[in-house]
């Protein structure tokens, strides 16, 4: 028989949810243990007194590491290979998994404001040595507190941990500092430029062909989720009404200079359907591209 997963579980299933908690002051299976999944980051808060955590390598010829997380910090983990953690003793201290896209996502327009070692974290390829960053005192008394006392019960609930998550993580994960926070905001809006401006160039470029978002997001270095909001943000329009506008203005230009047609205009800027591009040509230059190659 497997032995249990240490603690007691506070909100969803450390198998299967992209968020989970478990509550290690619970007693449990002294022999517990977690296999470690790659996709996920780990978060053990200990909350009122050192806690010792096992990593187990369950490799041929592997080795137990132990390692201490003090009273009142925490342990990031971002581990691979078939290994499990363990914690030999109850300890007062929630163990929090995430998967790491959803991470990643969460923290990318944040990345110049994270602590260093949680942005090597997230965003390289982890490592085996838990990184350790010292909690704000509102994470060990009321966060904790709260994740293992929710107010609130039913549906309510997953919204309720969702917020508790992100406060634990607004207070755990940042560097606390006017002047960074200055820095920060400053960074935010010249990379928020040059990536709008890089993806600019890539629609441009690729205007015939059909948008394909994750490709332009890989080449302009961000997520999909991220590149959109920022894009709307800095523009004042959406990527695909921005594609929309490239490929009238385009065709009107080609349409003036009386070697296209309206057909072969269409084709030109990447539109299959004739009524797709007349309603759009409409919407953009507000008539219809014959009226206005007659014009």
């Amino acid at each position: 028989m497997k032995p249990l997963p240490p603690g007691k579980e506070i909100f969803g299933d450390w198998k299967e949810s992209p968020l989970w908690a478990r509550d290690l002051a619970a007693p449990g299976d002294p022999a517990g243990a977690l296999p470690v999944l790659p996709d996920q980051v780990l978060f053990l808060i200990a909350a009122s007194a050192p806690v010792t955590g096992r990593l187990r390598d369950l490799s041929p010829g592997g080795r137990d590491r132990l390692f201490v997380v003090e009273a009142g910090s925490a342990a990031l983990l971002r581990l691979s290979g078939a290994l499990e953690l363990g914690f030999p003793e109850v300890a007062d201290a929630v163990l929090l998994g995430m998967r790491h896209a959803l991470l990643e996502e969460m923290f990318e327009s944040f990345r110049p404001g994270l602590e260093s070692g949680v942005r090597r974290l997230v965003f390289a390829e982890g490592g085996c040595e838990p990184v350790m960053v010292r909690c704000h005192e509102r994470i060990p008394g009321r966060i904790v507190t709260d994740l293992r006392e929710a107010p609130v019960s039913g549906a309510a609930r997953s919204f309720w941990y969702e917020s508790q998550v992100k406060a634990l993580l607004a207070l755990l994960c940042f560097v606390p500092s006017d002047a960074t926070g200055e820095f920060f905001c400053s960074r935010q809006k010249r990379l928020a430029i040059s990536r709008v401006t890089k993806a600019r160039a890539f629609l441009e470029s690729h205007l015939e062909e059909t948008l394909d978002l994750q490709a332009m997001a890989a080449a302009v270095g961000c997520s999909p989720f991220y590149l959109s909001r920022t894009f709307s943000a800095t523009t004042g329009m959406t990527i695909s009404q921005y594609v929309r506008k490239l490929r009238i203005e385009k065709a009107a230009d080609l349409l003036v200079t009386g070697r296209y047609n309206v057909s072969e205009a269409a084709v030109e800027v990447g539109y299959q359907s004739l009524s797709h591009f007349s309603k759009a040509f409409q919407q953009v230059k507000g008539c219809l591209p014959s009226k206005y190659e007659a014009a």
